[in-house]
């Protein structure tokens, strides 16, 4: 039985943990035989100082976003080399590291956060590790808070990463563009007769974590009548906007709680004509895979400004325009569906990315080159 060590960063419902969770059922599906553990190893190191952590990055990037957009570029996009620098908190994790690596003696390592890439790599270096060790990028960009020259297999999103690997010097044949992990369960979205004088089905979605600036967008679509689309309203975990949209009993919007099932969540896509969403890494892929067109509403700071750069240059997305009122909204919604060349488009774009990817998944390159 081999020893599957999989390594995100935090315990917030984030795209760290949820390819993460894609992995090990990705593994799961292959007929061998893995014994997977997942670690957090802030949890791992200092117990509940990750909770007070975790809430202290939330609120940062809800109330300073420009702060933390421009300290994340500086810090990883711009700055920091591999060889020459290292981020300050590295040295509280690095004996955490070894003693994880001894605890659990993994046959490999996958790391869908850079920090843990970044320490292995340092190991494997500095102190000969041997323990393969593979990259399972997470968004649509690379920063260089990841590990690179001496990690064994390197999973992206794009062939604008790839090339951005190359040019650090990696070997090609460890780099691989299979898209962002999504779980197995989420399949292309069937064809299916259009039902007669259906209204448009919009998903809107705030991640996980329900955030993003929704309610704005609620608030004004609950006061309109006679809507011409329904709307499905992805709470997340964000409970207090489920049981406001709930005593609302609107005709026209329908709120969703936190959806934990994937086979219930491939049902929604299916029913979905379009989504509104932020540029989260996972809920991109996921759509992408439905072939589900995406409109962007909002962007946190950091890593979703980056990946709707990306997105955009790729024309995977489209901006949402100003939506100061309810008509501005709608108007935009009804351009799109009216417009068969904005679709076309659309589906051009995600068959040219679709003939990019490899054909197997990161867990099948692995099994099959690595293992």
């Amino acid at each position: 039985m081999k020893r599957v060590l999989i390594l995100p960063f935090l315990n917030i419902p984030s795209g760290h943990q949820q390819v993460a969770d894609s992995l090990i059922s990705h593994l799961e599906i292959t007929g061998e035989q893995f014994l997977c553990k997942k670690v957090d190893i802030f949890s791992y190191s200092y117990g509940f100082i990750e909770k007070y952590v975790t809430n202290l990055y939330l609120k940062w990037i809800r109330h300073l976003p420009k702060t933390y957009s421009y300290l994340y570029r500086r810090m990883v996009i711009e700055t920091l080399s591999e060889d020459k620098e290292k981020f300050f908190y590295e040295n509280f994790f690095f004996r955490q590291m070894l003693k994880i690596l001894r605890e659990f003696s993994p046959d490999f390592i996958l790391c869908t956060h850079a920090l843990p890439s970044r320490l292995l790599n340092r190991l494997k270096r500095d102190a000969g590790l041997k323990i393969p060790v593979f990259n399972i990028y997470t968004d649509f960009f690379i920063h260089n808070g990841w590990g690179f020259s001496h990690i064994d297999g390197h999973f992206v999103a794009s062939g604008r990463m790839k090339n951005i690997l190359l040019s650090k010097g990696i070997d090609p044949g460890k780099i691989f563009i299979t898209g962002i992990p999504i779980h197995p369960l989420f399949r292309k979205k069937p064809l299916v007769a259009e039902p007669p004088r259906r209204k448009p089905s919009i998903l809107i979605s705030g991640g996980s974590m329900g955030s993003g600036n929704m309610e704005g967008i609620i608030r004004l679509l609950a006061n309109q009548k006679n809507s011409p689309f329904h709307f499905y309203v992805l709470c997340g975990k964000n409970q207090g906007l489920f049981r406001k949209l709930s005593k609302l009993k609107s005709d026209h919007i329908s709120p969703l709680p936190y959806i934990s099932s994937r086979k219930v969540m491939d049902l929604i896509y299916n029913q979905a004509d379009l989504i509104i969403t932020k540029p989260g890494g996972v809920t991109i892929s996921e759509c992408l895979k439905k072939r589900l067109p995406i409109m962007i509403y909002d962007k946190l700071p950091g890593q979703e400004e980056i990946n709707y750069e990306e997105l955009r240059l790729m024309n995977l997305a489209m901006e949402m325009g100003k939506w100061g009122k309810a008509s501005d909204l709608l108007e935009q919604m009804s351009d799109f569906f009216s417009s068969p060349s904005k679709l076309s488009s659309y589906l051009s774009s995600v068959y040219q990315y679709e003939k990019m990817l490899d054909s197997e998944s990161p867990t099948e390159i692995i099994i099959r080159g690595f293992l």
